[in-house]
């Protein structure tokens, strides 16, 4: 089956112009009616499946049309290789996203008696600045490294 535009959009949820977007840079390559036309078939679907599952997991774009591009290929030893070194980086990065998040939860959670009142925040400002600019170094680190690796 065949699918325009809009109906992949309203199938998959990428917009039209997001859609378009990834036909530009290669990402999902959609056929063309003769008449110019993008169309998508069941193989283009289950890409943007994949796509918009990637991007949810905070691939990047180029990440993704590596990830994609595989998808074209024979399955092979270096089609494995090369998508293993893409999951297992994304799983260290989302990792290092999961342990701030953590932190940034317990901060909410204990920061509720510290703000009950004025006087409680104020005498637990520095404990509460102490604790965001900890995380804010952690993430500030954990990006360095995550782009040291990429």
């Amino acid at each position: 089956m065949d699918f325009t535009v809009k109906q992949i959009a309203e199938l998959t949820g990428v917009t039209a112009d997001t859609l378009r977007y990834y036909d530009k840079e290669g990402i999902i390559s959609p056929k063309r009616h003769e008449n110019g036309y993008r169309y998508y078939d069941e193989k283009d679907v289950k890409a943007l499946k994949y796509l918009v599952v990637l991007k949810y997991a905070q691939f990047s774009l180029a990440e993704v049309k590596s990830m994609v591009e595989l998808f074209d290929n024979e399955p092979s030893a270096e089609c494995n290789e090369i998508c293993r070194g893409l999951i297992n980086n994304k799983i260290a990065e989302l990792n290092h996203t999961v342990r701030n998040y953590r932190k940034i939860i317990k901060l909410m959670e204990e920061s509720f008696p510290m703000i009950d009142c004025i006087d409680s925040y104020v005498a637990n400002e520095a404990r509460i600045d102490a604790f965001i600019s900890q995380i804010f170094d952690d993430i500030r680190s954990d990006n360095f490294l995550i782009k040291e690796v990429l």
